[in-house]
This record gives C-alpha cells, sequence and structure tokens, in this order.
C-alpha cells in the first residue's frame, strides 16, 4: 500500500513539475533593462533664511551674560517685527573661559569669558531682509551669516520632478530595449536615490541687495534621481 502511495505522489510531482519547466524555457526570452534618471524643475524662492547672533566680551561669566541678555533682548523684538515667533530659533549657545598666552610664565592664564548666542530665522518677505539685517547690527548683532533663499512647500515641484524624471528613465529604457531586438519595456521597480531640495539654498549663491526681491523664475532648482527597472521580451527572429 505505501509503495502504490508513493507511486501516486511521484506521478502528481511530474505532472506539476512540467508547466514550471515550461514556464521557465518561456522566461529565456525575457530580459531585465536598468537605468538612471535624474529630473529637474526650477522654482521662484519665496523665503529667506538668515543666521543672527551675538558675541559677547567680558572679564565675568555674569558680564557676558547680563550683557548678551540686552542684545539679544533687542534682536528678538526686532525678529518678531518681520517674522513669526515659530521659525526664530537658537541654533548656538556657549559659554567659555578665554585664555591667552602669558610669555613670562610660559602658560595659558585666565583671560575672561566669552558667549555666543545665535539664532536661525527664517523671513517670508523677502524686501524685508536688508532692514531686518541693519536693525540687529544696529542693536548689537555681530555674527551675520549663511544667507539663502528657498521655498516654503516644494511638493509640486518636487512631483514634477520625479515625473520629468521617470520619463527619461522609460525613454532609455525603450531605446535600450529596441537595441537589444526587445519589445515595449515594462516598468517592474522604481527607487529614489537621490534628492536635493531647494530648501534655503539658492543655485549659485544668493545676496542682499538694493533690490532683495529682484529673482528671476526659475533661480532655485529640485533635484530628484532615480534606478528604475524595465522588463522587456526579445520579438521573434532575435
Amino acid at each position: 500500500m505505501l509503495r502504490k502511495f508513493f507511486s501516486i505522489l511521484a506521478i502528481v510531482v511530474l505532472l506539476v513539475s512540467i508547466p514550471l519547466a515550461s514556464a521557465s524555457a518561456d522566461d529565456d526570452s525575457a530580459f531585465a533593462i536598468k537605468v538612471q534618471a535624474t529630473g529637474d524643475v526650477r522654482v521662484t524662492p519665496d523665503m529667506a533664511q538668515i543666521w543672527i547672533g551675538v558675541q559677547t566680551d567680558a572679564e565675568t561669566a555674569s558680564e557676558a551674560l547680563r550683557e548678551n541678555n540686552r542684545i539679544v533682548s533687542q534682536m528678538t523684538e526686532i525678529f518678531l517685527k518681520y517674522t513669526k515667533p515659530e521659525v526664530v530659533k537658537t541654533s548656538e549657545f556657549n559659554l567659555y573661559r578665554r585664555e591667552r598666552w602669558d610669555s613670562e610664565s610660559q602658560t595659558s592664564v585666565p583671560d575672561g569669558f566669552t558667549i555666543r548666542h545665535v539664532f536661525e530665522v527664517a523671513v517670508f518677505d523677502l524686501g524685508a531682509v536688508a532692514s531686518l539685517i541693519d536693525e540687529v547690527t544696529e542693536a548689537g548683532a555681530n555674527i551675520i551669516y549663511g544667507l539663502q533663499y528657498g521655498v516654503q512647500n516644494d511638493d509640486e515641484a518636487r512631483a514634477q520632478a520625479y515625473a520629468s524624471a521617470v520619463a527619461k528613465a522609460k525613454r532609455q529604457a525603450q531605446a535600450l530595449a529596441a537595441a537589444a531586438g526587445g519589445s515595449s519595456p515594462v516598468i517592474e521597480r522604481i527607487e529614489e536615490t537621490y534628492y536635493y531640495g531647494p530648501s534655503y539654498a539658492a543655485e549659485g549663491g544668493a545676496g542682499v541687495s538694493e533690490q532683495a526681491t529682484a529673482f528671476m523664475p526659475g533661480q532655485l532648482k529640485i533635484t530628484v534621481s532615480i534606478d528604475a527597472t524595465f522588463r522587456s521580451e526579445l520579438t521573434e527572429g532575435n
């Protein structure tokens, strides 16, 4: 009885394996095409980002902190004239003791204290950037750097960049399939490999001028890169 069971099982396995072998033979005509493509979209900036702060030096930590707080209080009032409180945040706060080299004793000796307090500030009225810098400088700000321009929302532009990258990938795959004698390729897989948004970054750099809002359309660029895999079938005669 057991021998009969195994004989039946062997027949079933044989029958099941036949279409699998046939499918494997059919797959010999299929091949994969892998391509890389990049999509770019240019946008116009509608915000600015800048780092503004103050460094104070004094003989004691208390004196340095008191003077720093006085200037920061004026700076924050100015910030709120030009932007929203939620986009003003401390990016650096550092209190340390300075030292200097004493040539007579050949040692480092204490030389007072320094406090650095720097804010990251976003401004949405580009025409107000120069005025903001003037006012905080007058209030005592002595750290100003990193002025860059960006966009508040790049979702639509990013979607356009994706569409451009996919369209390029399809054209590349179609050309490769035709060169190899294959059918029109069908996309199987897409992976994003790189994304660069214009958040606080102007291509080619940007700075304050008398016409701070004089931007040409397309000043900033969004870039995406993708890896795409397609499948094609060899046509008859190839």
